[in-house]
């Protein structure tokens, strides 16, 4: 009689042992060994493209699917953070230019570097990325159309409009042409970007994205301003036509920042260069207090900003590191890319997540300061605290009424329940608002230079630049 097919078969032990013995010794397969990038870009140029408002969540990379007619949004910018490493959870340190781009150049916390509010200027002798990299052989250059007026320091070449990004992209590349020999440059760009009144758009939202709109909104400053001044309630119209004059100027955004590309890959400039792309801050679009722009605000939609690395042979493309990282990693990680020795910062190196995206843990809390105001945030695992124990208030546009944006003492989100912070939670789970709180005072503990800065005097003429672009001076 046969035995059934399915009768497990067993080697005699004599056979048994000998091929137990020889698999014991067969090499094991070795996990692909982890690339080694401090350093890896020595001698590289750097292009720092930052640009102003843009928000992370309107970008196609970040997931942006727009439901209503005409072109994306952004896929010039798009296309190259496909080219390299994707940060989806990077944090700004202030909602505002002048304080959060001084934090990407210096690695340090606005209590930090000083440059605590729009309008203060960068301290004499603050180790920056300009400093720095021209201390050690780059040739550097900024192009800027907002922050104009900083006390910049350590560029070879610099010159800033009012926010003319045409003419600060023609500058850019004309300095990119210019150049000769084989010194590595730091370049750095600034675009007013899809900062209101939005005018990067043109007519675009009229005339394609939104067409047919007859309400209050509209391209120019006073149109929008009316909204906090009259305390206008807008409606879902409106709020839908409000949608599509920021998008149109994140298309004509994204168009100055495909035509600076292309006149540098023309020009050669983009062989061995290290690209940084980030925003310093989002926009709050009426999400909060129903207010439209981002320097009074502390929520998540004017801190997260996109930001990404491209370095083609170094850093894999189409990569994305879910951890929370800062924009004051910035400076610390193009340091140690280039192996250029940092000075002393807030941030750290990011190079272990650009070695292995997705790999390592939770990622480490994010922080943000207001100004000389007490004000700050903690973004710690899901929650985040709004730490406001003076209740302090801002001003958020010049002449507008007192009490337009209430920050309570304490403001607490679960982020992952409700990512829109609508929910204040800080009643109902004090021990949380504690335990984060002490989390804020241990992290601005000792950190090098916090609680140096000083209130800084601006100028008239400064004052009346600021207040021509929206902004209230404290």
């Amino acid at each position: 009689m046969f035995a059934s097919s399915t009768t497990p078969h067993r080697l005699p032990l004599p056979l048994l042992i000998p091929l137990i013995a020889l698999l014991a010794g067969c090499p094991r397969e070795r996990p692909p060994e982890r690339p080694a990038l401090a350093g890896a870009a020595k001698g590289w140029n750097v292009l720092l493209l930052s640009v102003d408002t843009l928000r992370a969540d309107r970008m196609g990379s970040y997931g942006y699917r727009p439901k209503r007619p005409g072109p994306e949004n952004s896929p010039r910018m798009d296309r190259l953070i496909g080219e390299g490493v994707r940060f989806d959870g990077a944090d700004a340190q202030r909602a505002a230019t002048w304080p959060s781009l001084a934090t990407v150049l210096s690695g340090l916390y606005p209590s930090g570097h000083g440059v605590l509010e729009n309008g203060y200027g960068f301290p004499d002798g603050l180790p920056t990325l300009p400093i720095e990299l021209k201390g050690s052989g780059y040739q550097t250059g900024a192009f800027l159309s907002n922050m104009c007026k900083a006390n910049h320091q350590g560029w070879d070449a610099f010159a800033c409009t009012g926010g003319e990004d045409g003419k600060t992209v023609e500058r850019a590349i004309d300095w990119g042409r210019s150049r000769e020999g084989k010194q590595p440059f730091l370049l750095w760009v600034h675009l007013f970007g899809a900062h209101g009144p939005y005018y990067n758009g043109g007519d675009l939202a009229a005339r394609v994205l939104d067409p047919g709109y007859d309400g209050p909104l509209g391209t120019k400053r006073w149109q929008l301003d009316r909204v906090h001044l009259e305390k206008l309630a807008l409606s879902p119209r409106d709020l839908t036509h409000l949608d599509a004059i920021y998008d149109a100027a994140v298309i004509g955004s994204d168009r100055h920042v495909g035509t600076l590309l292309d006149g540098l890959r023309a020009a050669g400039k983009l062989e061995r260069t290290l690209i940084v792309l980030l925003a310093d801050h989002g926009e709050e679009l009426y999400q909060h207090n129903r207010y439209l722009y981002h320097s009074c605000s502390v929520y998540q939609d004017t801190l997260h900003v996109p930001f990404a690395i491209v370095a083609p042979g170094l850093v894999p493309a189409g990569a994305s590191v879910p951890q929370r990282v800062e924009l004051a990693d910035v400076a610390p990680t193009i340091y140690a890319l280039l192996g250029v020795a940092p000075p002393a910062e807030h941030g750290r190196s990011l190079v272990p997540y650009l070695e292995r995206p997705g790999a390592g843990g939770a990622g480490k809390p994010a922080f943000s300061e207001y100004g000389l105001g007490p004000i700050r945030t903690i973004h710690e695992g899901r929650f985040k605290l709004i730490w406001n124990p003076q209740e302090y208030q801002p001003v958020c546009i010049p002449n507008a009424p007192p009490g337009h944006y209430p920050i309570a003492p304490a403001e607490l989100y679960d982020l992952e329940k409700d990512p829109g912070e609508r929910t204040n939670l800080a009643l109902e789970d004090p021990a949380r608002v504690r335990e984060l709180a002490r989390h804020l005072d241990q992290r601005f503990a000792g950190l090098p230079g916090t609680g140096k800065a000083k209130r800084q005097e601006i100028s008239p003429e400064q004052k009346k630049r600021l207040e021509a672009l929206g902004y209230a001076v404290p």
